[in-house]
């Protein structure tokens, strides 16, 4: 017996000492997200910072938004619009307004100021349209596509049109995609929020999930993001922390002014994988060049 009490008295002690060998108390946890939890805590994120997460009410599935993302056709998107007059203009303001922040990007990084601000214009309307979906929800959702019941609900919110043109194979294809995706940007969110002391249902973004006015992925956050304003922090939502992190990632891809417009290209397509954008994005900083300096 002294044995026993004595074997159950030192794994009381690992209990105290290493709280994360205890499970997460799921009790409170909806049972579809228990999984996906089980799995981020082993991944090394803290328990009750995920249990604190997964019980708020604001956590939601959003098998609509991630059914539109599914059928969404680059080709169809609009970007002509960024090069129309009205649009070119309101983009130059921008670069007069924040003609100091710029330079000081300039200097810093050798990534010319048009450029960044087409970026900035093209993804968010320069901060104006920065995304209405919960980005925790949308990577939540993402992640757990290929969940029976949930994938059945995306599946239902497909256009009986779209539905009709794209084969079940495809779909689970390109959720089994997502899923893998969203799962890696989910736990870059999740642990950029708790660093900057963010609740992460205050950041919206993208259908994709993608954030601030630069609309970057949470995992190129940590690898590209850039304290613009020497606060601390990064804040995407910022525009000295946007406009250096856009530049920082551009640097770190290689951007160089002379390099020729098929090397342009190529990094810009490293940003968004779509010639419409990098077409866009540089027809529309060559316009802006002639009003910089």
């Amino acid at each position: 017996m002294k044995t026993l009490a004595q074997f159950v008295f030192f794994i009381s002690l690992l209990v105290i000492q290493f709280p994360f060998l205890n499970p997460i108390h799921a009790k409170d946890i909806h049972p579809v997200f228990k999984k996906l939890v089980e799995r981020l805590q082993m991944d090394g994120l803290d328990g009750r910072y995920l249990q604190d997460i997964f019980t708020r009410q604001e956590l939601k599935l959003m098998p609509k938004a991630v059914a539109k993302s599914l059928v969404r056709k680059e080709a169809n998107l609009n970007y002509a619009q960024f090069l129309e007059r009205y649009s070119v203009t309101r983009t130059i303001s921008y670069l007069k307004t924040h003609n100091r922040i710029l330079k000081k990007m300039e200097s810093h990084f050798n990534i010319s100021a048009p450029v960044v601000v087409a970026i900035l214009s093209v993804e968010t309307s320069c901060g104006r349209y920065m995304g209405s979906f919960e980005a925790v929800n949308i990577l939540v959702t993402q992640t757990l596509s290929l969940e029976p019941e949930i994938s059945r609900q995306i599946y239902d919110q497909i256009p009986l049109e779209e539905r009709s043109e794209l084969d079940p194979k495809e779909i689970r294809k390109r959720l089994r995609k997502k899923s893998i995706r969203a799962y890696k940007e989910l736990k870059a969110l999740l642990t950029h929020v708790k660093d900057q002391n963010i609740d992460p249902f205050t950041i919206k973004g993208s259908i994709e999930g993608a954030i601030g006015l630069p609309q970057f992925l949470p995992s190129n956050i940590k690898r590209y993001g850039f304290d613009g304003n020497g606060d601390g922090k990064i804040d995407l939502f910022q525009h000295e922390d946007a406009i250096a992190s856009i530049a920082s990632y551009l640097k770190a891809h290689n951007w160089r002014e002379d390099n020729n417009y098929k090397k342009k290209k190529e990094i810009i397509r490293d940003y968004n994988p779509s010639d419409y954008y990098a077409s866009t994005i540089l027809k529309l900083a060559e316009r802006l060049t002639l009003h910089w300096h």
